[in-house]
Parts: C-alpha cells; sequence; structure tokens
C-alpha cells in the first residue's frame, strides 16, 4: 500500500495561507502543494520582527521563496498588478 503523503506547511504561517495547487496528471510525486501569501507573511515579519518592509521581502525571498524541501514544497504567491507583466498578448 501507498503511504499518503502530505503537503509541507510553514510553521506559524496558517493565516497566511491561501490554499493548495494540486498536482498535473504527469506529476509522478502526486503530492499537492499549500500555497501561501509572501505578500503577508513579509508583513507579519515586519511587525513582528522590527524589519522594514524591504527587509522583510527581502528575507522571504532568500530564506523561505527558494528553499526546494523536495515534493511537496510549499509556493509563495506576491500580489501583482496587469502593469507588473507588460503589454498584453492577446486583446479582447
Amino acid at each position: 500500500m501507498r503511504r499518503r503523503q502530505h503537503p509541507i506547511l510553514l510553521a506559524n504561517m496558517d493565516d497566511c495561507l491561501l490554499g493548495v495547487m494540486y498536482p498535473k496528471a504527469t506529476d509522478r510525486a502526486g503530492i499537492p502543494v499549500a500555497v501561501y501569501s509572501a505578500d503577508m507573511i513579509a508583513a507579519r515579519l515586519r511587525d513582528q520582527h522590527d524589519m522594514s518592509i524591504g527587509e522583510a521581502r527581502t528575507f522571504v525571498t532568500d530564506n523561505i521563496e527558494t528553499n526546494e524541501l523536495g515534493p511537496g514544497t510549499p509556493r509563495l504567491i506576491w500580489a501583482a498588478t496587469s502593469e507588473d507583466f507588460g503589454e498584453p498578448v492577446c486583446k479582447a
């Protein structure tokens, strides 16, 4: 019997959890992935550790976002607007 594997969760960041991403059918690992708000994590670090928002964002990028923990590694999403992506390719 195959042991069920669960996503890796970030400690004490439940209120920053946005949801879950399920693997594609072609993904052999087949482990769902927890998705967190990077902005919310940075705001928490700013407030709890007396950091500037820039320092907190850098910490999230350097120490959490780039950490590869194997199958089930959490994903972080930064808020964005359409201006962050440039000119749209398809216009409706």
